[in-house]
């Protein structure tokens, strides 16, 4: 409604003295607000009515429908002049209505200010949708209510979205339940937690909880237990564990499985439990066990048929190959006595007599033995056959067949001999006899490699010699060759020996590092060699050598083999060497014990401090005399009590606590509570207290007075502190307000000129209202930020800091602080300026306080230099300055002000001196950032004379981690895109908030389900909607706040990922608590950019 003037009784008529125009004017004005007034209220019907989205409705206090939006028209069907004047209840469901729901939520926005629903609503046509939204109090310009508006949004698809991946789930479970496979899941320990319906019914279990919480591994047999061990362990550690064995089901069915086990991930990419899924593959075992014993008895290695009758034996090529025999020949068939000269000389006895054995009893013929190859070493082998007899039961013919099982026994022997060596070396460990454990070792790798020579020797790295004591020779023929020998003259291998690396060389005439000194090793019988170091705190020390006569090539095997006997005896030398040492340390225990026990005593009659022995109930054994001197007890008034009798009763708690963990084991130190002396009053006590022998002992020191002193210290230095940073804060406010008016000018005037250019159509010219909008709302955010982070009273921790960067964003506060008609100056350092490990709120604090000081010295105005610098200071300048030689960074001040002298500047950094008048100083703020500096590991330095101004310069230690750079945000537009169901639940009781981020989240294809408070929310997390990440306001109505919604959500969900969105005030509810894996902060006010970036990477974690 328009205001009325009754322009003939405004005023009486001024024509007359000159006032009339004024009146006129007066008029002009107000038709022009008149119109203002119309204009704004059309705009605002234009505003509701382009809300096409939402359905507002406004109602009076009867529930009668007022006002109706386009929104509601495009959502629930009905007109405006349909609507007006009907209840609002018509659009609510029957059964809604029935249970008196429109009432009910009116009552609760009237009450609590606000009422949000989720619910089924009905259109015009009769149909139904669902819907969520809000109801809240309607106020009037005199802040009464004056009825009521709801806001709606058919969210219909979100609910069918939530449906369909609840089906999708029941169908996962459907498959799981028909699949043939057993699948479980288990915890780290390998204890069962889950079995599928299929995996139940192959393993014939009829009752799952019989089993559940059982060790995994027990269920399988044989070998198959400790591979299971095997897979889990990989698994645990991130990889794919895979293995076949044989387990029996719960009806006692023996079936043989395949299985693998995979880890189960948390929300940082660790394992948490471990999927094992089993497939039945008995079947295909059994026939692979009857391939395996046709192949046991087939051609592997060769065939032969011995004729026993002829002497004739005829074999395959591959026999041929085998036993180096001429194939021809063998096909044409030979005696078996040239057969028998291809075997080992030392098995040929046993190959005889076992043949024997089996044509004479009519077994079978199995037998492992040596045969020799081209380069003349020899290959095992394992032959297989059986005799048959003719119709006269006479041994006629004898079939067969050779398996070569060279790597397999050559393995076998090599582990004999590690657990043979092992035995060994712990018999001589008794003696702690090196050289015989050192010709122990070369013995066990001569026999087992079969080469020429082995043996140790202890090394001179800077004589480069090499000391053999002992050596192992195959036989009479090869040279020992005890003594020193020079590395060098044997070849150029020494560095890679002095690096630690073992030396394999296979012919010493064509390797490159010893073709050229082949003569001096060939003439001590080498060809070949294997040297491996043994290396003491990165030295080279001593060495495992094998030498063979003939060129050889040494496999990974055998190196492996030596590298393991030289581990294994360099580990046995240490212990002997060390149990050596201990045997002697022990000689002279008791004449230790018997000193140390006087010391003692004569520490308990003298100390000053208390002493006690007490069992862990507390009660007391024994006392020094400190007592009485201390607490005025005498040793009759205290043996047999209980130490709690004298404690403070407000000490009771953590001195029960305290004596817990040192019943545990533990040592406490610096453990302080109070006890009450013999005369009255309490003294404070510090105890270094521990068990010993099953009792409690404690040295105790009185603190009472250090306590008070620290007590009455802490609270000057922190009101001084706050009323530091309170006053350089005073300083601020004026620029501050200044600064801001300037700003909401520039935000206001672009909205105002976006708003016109839009209704003009001028739409060209909206994005630099905007960006010039966005860019003053982002500079008041920043000055917010800053000054809320100067003026915190907290401490922060020392971290990696850029001077750099810390004195740029604080240009601005210095300025406002010491004013327009001083000239700040900041100089950085041209080149990269190096970190330094500092507290940057100290920092800061002690930047402006050294700026207002630089001020107050300028009267009349001046300039205030702020430089940056990186130095490197050697012995001669650190001692000058007091510091450690090498790298620093500066910060100096530097004013053009009246300047001190030289006594003055000598006591600048005293406590409480200072040249301000009483009342404008405390002569404490340069000692305490003196304080700060030197606690930093830095020095500060005062520059000044009479007249020239004055320089202070502070010089930190370089810090040579890497400091942290902010995250550089993508652009909105290039943000990536949602995967397929991705949905996130925003929690905020703001509607503008929850409308942004929805938006946002809509735009990046994510499914947006939102909630108002904190019951709301809680109350779709604990349903079956799928949520990927949790975005929740901290302060939130409704009696749970979003950090009380976390945490509740995750008990049924324990992988959810959460983003509170917080403003300044409320970061304390999260940052005093423990922020656990897989919850983040992000801090109000931010840019959409900011948000997007966040949640994308949270939900791709």
């Amino acid at each position: 409604m328009k205001p009325h003037v009754d322009t003939d009784k405004a005023s009486p008529d001024l024509s007359d003295n000159g006032q009339g125009d004024e009146i006129a004017e007066l008029r002009r004005k107000l038709a022009l607000a008149e119109r203002r007034i119309e204009t704004s209220e059309a705009r605002h019907r234009a505003v509701l009515d382009s809300a096409v989205d939402y359905a507002i409705i406004v109602m009076d206090m009867k529930g009668m429908i007022t006002q109706w939006s386009e929104g509601a028209y495009r959502i629930l069907g009905w007109t405006e002049s349909e609507i007006l004047g009907k209840p609002a209840d018509c659009i609510f469901t029957p059964g809604d209505r029935q249970k008196n729901v429109p009432a009910s939520e009116m009552q609760v926005a009237l009450t609590l200010g606000r009422a949000s629903d989720e619910r089924w609503h009905m259109r015009k046509n009769g149909t139904t949708f669902w819907a969520s939204g809000e109801m809240m109090p309607l106020l009037d310009i005199e802040g009464s209510v004056a009825g009521l508006i709801k806001v709606l949004r058919d969210r219909t698809k979100e609910r069918e979205a939530a449906e369909k991946i609840r089906q999708n789930a029941q169908f996962l479970r459907s498959v799981l339940a028909s699949s043939g496979d057993c699948i479980k899941v288990l915890d780290l320990d390998a204890k069962l937690l889950f079995m599928s319906e299929g995996g139940q019914r192959v393993m014939e279990v009829s009752d799952f909880n019989a089993i559940k919480g059982c060790l995994w591994p027990d269920f399988w047999y044989g070998n198959g237990h400790a591979a299971a061990l095997e897979a889990l362990q990989v698994a645990r550690t991130g990889g794919v564990g895979h293995f076949q064995g044989l387990a029996v089901t719960m009806n006692g069915t023996s079936k043989w499985w395949d299985v693998q086990v995979t880890p189960i991930l948390d929300a940082n990419g660790k394992p948490e439990r471990l999927l094992a899924v089993s497939r039945d593959v008995t079947e295909v075992y059994e026939a692979r066990e009857r391939i395996e014993l046709a192949l046991n008895a087939g051609a592997v290695a060769g065939t032969w048929i011995w004729d026993i009758q002829a002497d004739r034996f005829t074999g395959d090529h591959r026999f041929a190959r085998t036993c180096c025999l001429d194939p021809a020949q063998l096909a044409a068939g030979l005696p078996f006595g040239e057969i028998l000269a291809s075997i080992h000389p030392s098995d040929r006895a046993g190959v005889e007599d076992s043949l024997a054995k089996a044509i004479k009893e009519g077994n079978r013929y199995f037998l492992e033995y040596r045969v020799r190859q081209p380069d003349g070493s020899w290959l095992w082998v394992e032959a297989s056959g059986h005799c048959e007899r003719n119709f006269d039961d006479k041994p006629y013919r004898f079939p067969g067949a050779l398996v070569d099982i060279d790597r397999r026994k050559r393995h076998e022997m090599r582990r004999e001999a590690l657990l043979e060596l092992g035995e060994t070396l712990r018999a001589l460990s008794e003696t702690a006899d090196e050289n015989a454990m050192a010709h122990a070792a070369a013995e066990a790798m001569g026999r087992t490699l079969n080469v020429s020579r082995a043996g140790y020797g202890d090394v001179d790295e800077t004589q480069d010699l090499v000391t053999v004591e002992q050596d192992w020779c195959a036989d009479p023929s090869i040279i020992s060759i005890v003594g020193q020998h020079r590395i060098t003259r044997h070849g150029h291998y020494g560095e890679l020996l002095k690096r630690g690396e073992i030396v394999s060389i296979a012919d010493i005439e064509k390797d490159p590092y010893t073709q050229n000194h082949s003569e001096p090793l060939q003439a001590i019988g080498i060809r070949a060699l294997l040297n491996v170091p043994l290396m003491q705190s990165g030295r080279f020390v001593a060495l495992l050598f094998l030498n063979n006569t003939t060129p050889r090539v040494w496999t990974d095997d055998e190196i492996a083999f030596v590298r393991a006997v030289a581990d294994r005896t360099w580990a046995a030398m240490e212990q002997a060497e060390a149990e050596t040492k201990l045997r002697q340390l022990n000689q002279t225990l008791e004449t230790e014990v018997a000193a140390r026990t006087a010391d003692r005593n004569r520490l308990w009659q003298l100390s000053n401090d208390i002493m006690l022995i007490a069992t862990m109930e507390g009660k007391i054994i024994a006392i020094n005399p400190a007592w009485t001197e201390m607490l005025g007890w005498e040793n009759d008034d205290l043996i047999g009590s209980n130490i709690l009798d004298i404690l403070h009763p407000d000490d009771l708690a953590v001195t029960v606590a305290g004596r817990k963990d040192i019943a545990a084991g533990r040592t406490l130190m610096r453990f302080e509570n109070r006890y009450r002396h013999k005369l009255g009053g309490y003294r404070w006590i510090s105890w270094t207290a521990g068990p010993g022998d099953g009792l409690l002992i404690g040295v105790g020191r009185d603190v009472t007075e250090e306590k008070e002193r620290i007590a009455a210290l802490k609270q000057t230095e922190e009101q001084l502190r706050q009323s530091q940073k309170m006053e350089a804060v005073g300083q601020l406010t004026g620029g501050l307000a200044h600064d801001f008016n300037n700003l909401l000018t520039g935000i206001n005037g672009s909205l105002e000129l976006l708003q016109i250019r839009i209704a003009q159509g001028r739409i060209k010219d909206v994005d630099r209202y905007i960006n010039a909008a966005q860019g003053a709302a982002k500079r008041a955010a920043a000055l917010t930020h800053r000054l809320l982070a100067f003026s915190r009273r907290q401490t922060l921790d020392p971290k990696p800091t850029n001077i750099n960067e810390l004195v740029q964003g604080m240009e601005e506060l210095i300025q406002r602080a010491v004013g327009l008609e001083i000239t700040v100056a900041p100089i950085v350092e041209g080149k990269e300026l190096w970190s330094t490990m500092v507290d940057p709120g100290q920092l800061e604090n002690a930047l402006l306080n050294l700026c207002i000081n630089a001020r107050d010295a300028m009267s009349d105005g001046g300039k205030i230099t702020i430089k940056t610098g990186n130095h490197w200071f050697d012995q001669r300048e650190t001692t000058d300055l007091g510091l450690a030689p090498g790298p620093y960074v500066s910060l100096c001040i530097s004013d053009t002000g009246i300047g001190m002298t030289s006594d003055v500047a000598a006591k600048a950094f005293d406590p409480f001196f200072t040249t301000k008048p009483i009342g404008q100083g405390t002569g404490l703020g340069l000692s305490m950032i003196y304080g700060f500096v030197k606690q930093s590991g830095g020095q500060v330095r005062i520059y000044s004379e009479i007249g020239q101004g004055t320089t202070v310069c502070l010089y930190l230690p370089r810090y040579y981690g890497v400091t942290e750079t902010p995250e550089t945000l993508p652009d909105l537009k290039n943000t990536p895109r949602a995967e397929q169901g991705e949905t996130v639940l925003v929690v905020d009781d703001e509607p503008t908030v929850r409308m942004l981020v929805t938006e946002l989240l809509e735009d990046l294809d994510y499914t947006a389900v939102v909630a108002a408070d904190g019951p709301a929310a809680l109350e779709i997390l604990q349903s079956d909607i799928r949520v990927d990440l949790l975005v929740t306001d901290v302060g939130l109505p409704g009696g749970l706040n979003g950090r009380q919604v976390a945490d509740a959500a995750r008990v049924a969900r324990p992988a959810l990922k959460v983003l509170f969105i917080t403003g300044y005030a409320e970061r304390a509810v999260i940052d005093r608590g423990h922020l656990d894996r897989g919850m983040h902060v992000l801090t109000k006010p931010f840019t959409m950019e900011a948000l997007a970036s966040r949640i994308k990477s949270l939900i791709s974690d």
